[in-house]
């Protein structure tokens, strides 16, 4: 598991090991920090997403600097043991459009490879600071992970109707393909942006989304729990024919932390059904991203 942690608004990546799942031993140190100072990303580094490519591990990453990317930018790192990264050289590989739809806010990129290209969704707005409805889920694909090209206008925007609970904007996006549908898992904001909850999603080219009319399908706590301020950053795990989900959540006072879901056995997603096929999945959280690697693909 690689997390994001810090305070005072300053953060890392860390690491962490399970052998179920659930206990967890954090690494020792911070595997990832922000850069030096006059660095583009000098000011806070967030986590995007990893994926194993067959020799080593890449990561996407959110990060800022207080002067020439403040609206955020993505870099990419790379690593053989997936605690010891080194940074690419060209960072960032994606920033802002001056006009564009993330001109005003670029984060939380998720990435998946296909056989011809690497997509990856992320989070974008046009407008300064938050406000309902300005955050929306965006994409672009690569052939080589560094190199991006931006689609023209966003893949999924808030509920046009205001009572809905995602019609104050939607964002950190989390994607799984099993070889014919896209699943997105997606945190979600209404009106007043003080609730977060999680929706799902299915399309079949990753561009033309289908919200689930189960949405949201997943809510806060009851009054007094430790997520009852909201839950978002949503990390989906196929577990034989059934998923369960690592999120954020956090109470009135406290810091995130993380949470685990699991759906009813022999739960199935109508729009999406579960993958037949050998499958990278990355877990993406603002505190929290796991890698689980399916055994077809990296077996030990």
């Amino acid at each position: 598991m690689w997390y994001q942690g810090g305070f005072s608004g300053n953060t890392r990546i860390g690491y962490a090991t399970s052998l179920d799942g659930i206990s967890w031993v954090k690494y020792k140190t911070p595997v990832l920090t922000p850069g030096m100072t006059g660095q583009w990303d000098s000011s806070v580094v967030g986590l995007g997403s990893v994926l194993w490519n067959g020799t080593m591990y890449l990561m996407w990453y959110s990060a800022s600097n207080p002067t020439t990317y403040q609206s955020g930018a993505i870099g990419l790192a790379m690593s053989t043991n997936g605690t010891t990264w080194t940074k690419y050289a060209g960072n960032p590989v994606l920033a802002p459009t001056p006009g564009g739809y993330d001109s005003q806010y670029v984060a939380g990129p998720y990435v998946i490879q296909l056989p011809l290209r690497f997509n990856m969704w992320y989070t974008g707005r046009n407008v300064a600071g938050q406000s309902p409805g300005s955050n929306r889920i965006l994409l672009a694909t690569s052939t080589d992970g560094i190199n991006w090209i931006k689609w023209p206008n966003p893949v999924l925007s808030p509920s046009t109707n205001s009572s809905d609970w995602d019609s104050g904007g939607l964002y950190a996006p989390s994607v799984i393909y099993d070889g014919k549908n896209f699943g997105l898992w997606y945190s979600g904001l209404n009106q007043t942006l003080l609730t977060p909850m999680i929706g799902f999603a299915s399309s079949p080219d990753g561009a033309t989304w289908v919200r689930s009319p189960s949405n949201p399908i997943l809510v806060p706590g009851p009054p007094g729990s430790w997520d009852a301020a909201g839950v978002e950053q949503s990390s989906p795990v196929q577990v034989g024919a059934s998923y369960t989900l690592y999120y954020d959540g956090g109470s009135s006072g406290a810091g995130g932390k993380i949470g685990l879901a699991f759906a009813a056995h022999g739960f199935v997603i109508a729009e999406f059904p579960a993958p037949m096929l050998g499958l990278l999945i990355v877990l993406v959280g603002c505190s929290a991203i796991l890698l689980i690697q399916n055994r077809r693909r990296h077996r030990k």
